[in-house]
């Protein structure tokens, strides 16, 4: 965790010339939004307004480098140019996954829980930990993470519904279903993620969802459940669960047996 003073210069900046930020509040609010927006911090960040022109912030982080000026994007340092910021390192929240620190990684996944906003849907397919966005190019010619955070956004509402709706036929259905409308968004940002990273990038699809006692006699578990091949045992563990993979649909599930 970080705390950041922030000084806004306020001699230096005429709101009535602004675009995106009418007032102080306005813009430390854009410089933080656009950080999270670009994965150098959470999104459980809190703002303090300290005195006149002066706030600070606490924010958790991937990574105390991960506000290296090196990683602004257009929208951090279109806010970033008016305010002065001095970082003070707070320690490390023991409450976060650890991040992935692997020089050589042979594969990617994609990977989503019903957590957001505080984690990466972007997994090491070598060591299992989180890839802080800041370090994943951006998709679809965006100059921000916009599409991994909404589908990861996306990806925990479905979940939490399902698990809150006592087993849900149809949010079931978009969880477990390599067809449905959640999974073919998945597998689209899967393909451009693997095509700007150059590696091979994985959909986790996780059929712990499934009813063992009356699924397991419709399912086969030993075969991928898109296109209907063989799988085989992949290094990836997910929480001591020993996971599966189908190299042809880039596809990475359980077993449900």
């Amino acid at each position: 965790m970080l705390n950041l003073e922030i000084r806004v210069k306020a001699d230096e900046i005429n709101y009535n010339e602004e675009k995106f930020f009418s007032d102080d509040q306005e813009l430390v609010e854009d410089y933080l939004c656009s950080l999270y927006r670009n994965g150098q911090i959470y999104s459980d960040y809190n703002l303090i307004n300290t005195e006149q022109h002066k706030y600070q912030a606490f924010v958790n982080v991937p990574n105390p480098e991960s506000l290296s000026e090196k990683y602004n994007n257009e929208y951090v340092n279109r806010s970033y140019k008016h305010i002065v910021v001095q970082i003070k390192e707070i320690g490390k929240n023991i409450l976060y996954y650890p991040n992935c620190n692997c020089e050589d990684v042979p594969y990617y996944i994609l990977f989503c829980t019903s957590e957001t906003g505080t984690s990466s849907p972007v997994i090491c397919g070598k060591c299992g930990n989180e890839v802080p966005l800041y370090k994943v190019p951006y998709l679809f010619s965006e100059e921000e993470h916009f599409t991994l955070i909404n589908y990861q956004k996306t990806y925990a509402g479905v979940h939490e519904l399902y698990m809150q709706s006592l087993s849900d036929r149809f949010t079931k259905n978009q969880l477990l279903n390599p067809d449905s409308s959640l999974n073919k968004m998945a597998f689209e940002i899967r393909e451009e993620l693997e095509n700007k990273i150059k590696k091979p990038v994985y959909l986790s699809l996780s059929r712990v969802f499934f009813d063992h006692k009356n699924d397991c006699k419709k399912i086969d578990s030993d075969k991928c459940p898109k296109c209907g091949k063989t799988l085989v045992v992949c290094d990836y563990q997910f929480n001591f669960v020993k996971m599966f993979k189908c190299d042809e649909c880039r596809l990475i599930t359980d077993k449900l047996n």
